[in-house]
């Protein structure tokens, strides 16, 4: 799959752009605050449909004007289609392939893209809750079923939570737990089944970097088993055990809400020994993994945006990140085009007050 062109009119600090980029690797150069970020901001939501830095919408709208767009134009080997979003200040998005409203699943289908951005470090060293969100970022860029299951389960569980809080009707909570518990199955196995994926490719990447081995596992609050019904039982029954728990606390203690990933080097946790260094090596590994992964999964190239990452990570991974990317259209934004990506076969655009010159 390949961006042919992009048009933007009043996003962000783009009052109007028409950018014809190249099949391969696009290097973005400027000043901080010249726009190389919400260029790539653009592309991702092109694909995706929804930013990955801002909740809301109208937040993208250049701050002088009511509405703004997103034009582009796709290709692959079998079709090459026109998509277009409309933003407003006054009424929800619009989504449209090649003139043809469309909702936001239809809209997505088919194409992928990969986002690597210094906050992706973040997913080894930090809280539970950022290696979460990598995990449902991953998933719902694979997988457009996970996202109906986890706004299901959201849902299900705030609804849960208020009648922790109040004095509740315990017939109605047995209605939420067994909702929940069907929702969140759903969602264990989808991450469990996607985890152990990521991991085999990972393990490759993470060898060839570092000569060392990694493994990932998924750590759940709720014991797992291969028998999608005897998950669905032990989880309930975990579930009711742990009311008493969860009327103290006065939130739901278990579910997938509260699981996490677990990065081990040499059978060592890497969050508490692993360096700086090992530590972006898995989060190169797991990058690169799931582009590979979509590749195998769907047999398409996904775009690869790349923000800022070269000033994060030393000349060895940046060589490898390179190579591996070598057959992906990727989009590279850095401060300045510094000799070693001078080196490499790319094109060269400046941006500059939000403008490619």
């Amino acid at each position: 799959m390949k961006l042919k062109h992009l048009r933007l009119f009043n996003f962000r600090n783009y009052k109007g752009l028409d950018f014809v980029p190249g099949e391969n690797i696009n290097v973005l150069y400027g000043l901080n605050a010249s726009g190389k970020t919400n260029l790539l901001e653009s592309i991702y939501m092109s694909i995706r449909a929804t930013s990955f830095r801002s909740l809301k919408d109208f937040d993208l709208i250049n701050i002088d004007e009511n509405s703004s767009s997103i034009i582009t134009r796709y290709m692959t080997e079998d079709y090459k289609d026109d998509y277009r979003i409309e933003i407003s200040k006054f009424e929800n998005k619009k989504l449209f392939i090649n003139d043809d409203k469309v909702n936001t699943k239809e809209y997505r289908k088919s194409r992928f893209v990969v986002l690597f951005n210094p906050e992706d470090l973040n997913i080894i060293k930090y809280s539970p809750k950022e290696r979460r969100k990598f995990l449902d970022d991953l998933l719902s860029n694979i997988d457009l079923n996970y996202d109906f299951y986890m706004y299901k389960y959201r849902r299900l569980l705030f609804e849960r939570n208020k009648l922790l809080k109040i004095n509740m009707d315990r017939n109605l909570l047995d209605v939420y737990d067994r909702e929940i518990v069907r929702n969140g199955t759903k969602i264990i196995i989808m991450r469990l089944k996607t985890i152990k994926k990521l991991n085999e490719i990972a393990k490759k990447h993470y060898k060839n970097l570092s000569g060392d081995d990694l493994n990932i596992t998924y750590l759940s609050t709720v014991p797992v088993f291969v028998d999608e019904e005897e998950l669905m039982e032990n989880y309930l029954r975990i579930l009711k055990e742990s009311l008493p728990k969860d009327l103290e606390k006065r939130y739901t203690t278990i579910g997938p809400h509260r699981d996490d990933l677990d990065f081990k080097i040499n059978k060592f946790s890497s969050k508490s020994y692993g360096s700086q260094g090992e530590q972006r090596s898995i989060v190169l590994s797991l990058k690169l993994a799931e582009a590979d992964l979509i590749r195998d999964l769907y047999k398409t190239k996904p775009l690869l945006l790349l923000d800022d990452v070269f000033s994060e990570i030393d000349s060895k991974r940046s060589r490898y990140l390179l190579h591996s990317l070598k057959d992906l259209q990727t989009f590279i934004t850095t401060t300045e085009a510094d000799e070693f990506l001078k080196s490499v076969d790319a094109n060269f655009y400046r941006v500059s007050q939000g403008r490619i010159l």
